[in-house]
């Protein structure tokens, strides 16, 4: 049987999966990398880094195995980019992270142009996403400054620079998903938007060229694969189970959480996100997205003020067994949708003498709050009937059945948390009608929780005073 091999490209991690045809793991290969938080607002990575882990999870895989490969798919984290030479393909910036926000003060000058930004782009003017990270590197950058003036610059999401250096062809392409999350993407005519390159002054030239997330790539440097799907990691996810299910909203939970959910037509009178979820030369797909900067990052943030050890042990039994755990206003990264703004230091309120164990709780719940907040706005557009949960979170019952009795909905957890990796599959075999449902034995039903929905309203209100 032939294999297919998804790159999946993380904030923390690469991964290389080798997928059968009907949906099984038969091989996988992981491999951290760091992240630099340099400060509150300045955060990037080693792109050399990056490119040498997936060089080591690819060639770590089982040579056999990878050698029965007859497609693969590439998805990455979005929003983060660099610059580098055309020429040699070395990098002349670090990676600059999506939670990266130093151009923030830059991005207030464009404040009045914001209803026109969001009307193209599908996007809020956010420091978070591309254009911003383009104009520091153009300003504050010497090496970026001297290869545009000698017409020997490329820039573009993380995605672009793999692909230059995975591809035999060398090529300087972008899919549609990673080119949205640059401010500078055209959603209506999946191309860049000459109005804001002018906007932003960001160079056409030194942009790669626009491809739908199902397209020959070309071949990779390891077996000459054919790559043939790209995508930015949340929009793969979409497609764990196959085709989107119209009903349903997907929660991807990593070091953001995201939740989708597909919708026919372009909707930009809403404060989430409106993105591509799938797009060729005839039609295009798109998707409402919700974005919270603070998942795994709020836990980490705590792991760095008070450290436990083995977290992950002992997290199932404190959601058991706390029941009244303080709020915890999870601004980590800023407040991402339905309010897209700073906020203040994330902060507990409540019991000052609250334990540890109980400050984790509250942490925890704070992104079952923010996941909320979101699926509220996506029924303004839609009816939910299900929720699926993925990510490494969602191995936590207590996180998942949270969910289900504030939100009134049942949730299904996927039944491993490679749910990028599977919907990155399922489109580098161009999207096969019929495939193997996925059977999930956590399911989780909506119970009565009151504690849960006061806090709720105690979050919300303090949220909404910021």
């Amino acid at each position: 049987m032939p294999y297919t091999l998804v790159i999946d490209q993380g904030t923390h991690a690469s991964r290389a999966i080798l997928f059968s045809a009907d949906r099984q793991i038969v091989a996988h290969a992981e491999k951290s990398i760091q992240l630099l938080r340099i400060d509150h607002e300045t955060i990037e990575q080693d792109a050399v880094e990056i490119l040498q882990s997936i060089d080591h999870v690819v060639t770590h895989l089982p040579a056999e195995k990878l050698q029965q490969a007859k497609c693969c798919g590439i998805c990455t984290q979005r929003s983060t980019v660099l610059a580098w030479r055309k020429d040699t393909g070395q990098p002349l910036s670090p990676a600059i992270s999506w939670q990266d926000r130093r151009s923030q003060q830059d991005l207030d000058q464009f404040q009045s142009r914001q209803a026109r930004i969001h009307e193209i782009t599908g996007l809020p003017l956010s420091a978070h996403y591309g254009a911003g990270k383009f104009r520091w590197l153009l300003k504050h950058n010497p090496q970026v400054q001297q290869a545009l003036a000698e017409d020997n610059l490329c820039m573009g999401p993380l995605v672009s620079y793999l692909l230059h250096h995975l591809l035999l062809n060398k090529p300087h392409l972008v899919d549609y998903s990673n080119a949205h999350r640059s401010l500078l993407f055209d959603i209506a005519r999946r191309d860049w938007s000459n109005e804001l390159l002018d906007l932003f002054t960001i160079p056409a030239w030194t942009l790669p060229a626009c491809k739908p997330m199902l397209h020959d790539y070309g071949e990779l440097i390891f077996n000459t694969i054919p790559v043939t799907a790209v995508c930015g990691d949340q929009n793969a996810s979409i497609y764990a189970q196959g085709p989107i299910d119209p009903h349903s909203a997907m929660v991807n939970l990593g070091t953001g959480a995201f939740v989708l959910s597909g919708i026919d037509t372009i909707h930009t009178d809403t404060s989430l996100l409106c993105s591509v979820a799938l797009g060729n030369d005839v039609s295009t797909a798109y998707l409402l997205e919700g974005t919270i900067n603070g998942c795994g990052a709020a836990l980490d943030w705590l792991q760095q003020q008070e450290p436990v050890d083995h977290l992950f042990d002992d997290l199932p039994d404190w959601l058991h067994s706390i029941q009244s755990p303080p709020l915890f206003i999870n601004t980590i990264s800023g407040l991402g949708s339905p309010w897209w703004k700073e906020g203040p230091a994330a902060c507990f309120l409540g019991d000052e003498t609250a334990s540890v164990e109980s400050r984790y709780v509250a942490v925890i719940e704070s992104i079952v709050f923010l996941i909320q907040h979101n699926l509220d706005e996506i029924q303004r557009y839609k009816t939910l009937d299900k929720i699926h949960i993925s990510g490494g979170l969602s191995k936590l019952d207590g996180l998942c059945q949270k969910l289900a009795n504030l939100s009134a909905l049942p949730v299904v957890a996927m039944p491993d948390t490679e749910a990028t990796a599977h919907g990155a599959a399922w489109l580098a075999q161009q999207c096969p009608p019929h495939i193997p449902p996925a059977h999930s034995s956590r399911r989780f039903s909506t119970r009565s929780d009151t504690g849960l929905l006061q806090r709720f309203q105690l979050f919300s209100d303090e949220i909404s005073s910021i």
